[in-house]
């Protein structure tokens, strides 16, 4: 599968494409397009050592504490605010 996000001209601007083919956002330039795809990739990444981080913490919490994944999962959601 294509990972990448894509820039393509139409008529009155340039669609960007996610990975996944769906459209992220028209723009009037493809400077704008490009410099968008940029970030869309940028928080991807983000997301995903975001992701990461919490699986890890989840995990860990698990272990230290002799909890099940659902307790686990509470207990940083509640430490987060209930996020």
């Amino acid at each position: 599968m294509n990972t990448e996000y894509r820039v393509e001209p139409r008529e009155n601007g340039f669609l960007v494409f996610d990975p996944w083919g769906e459209i992220v956002d028209r723009y009037p330039s493809e400077e704008e397009a490009r410099q968008n795809s940029e970030r869309c990739k940028r928080e991807d990444s983000i997301a995903d050592n975001a992701h990461i981080l919490v699986e890890n913490a989840v995990t860990a919490l698990m272990q230290l504490n002799g909890i099940d994944r659902d307790t686990a999962e509470r207990v940083i959601r509640d430490a987060m605010g209930g996020v």
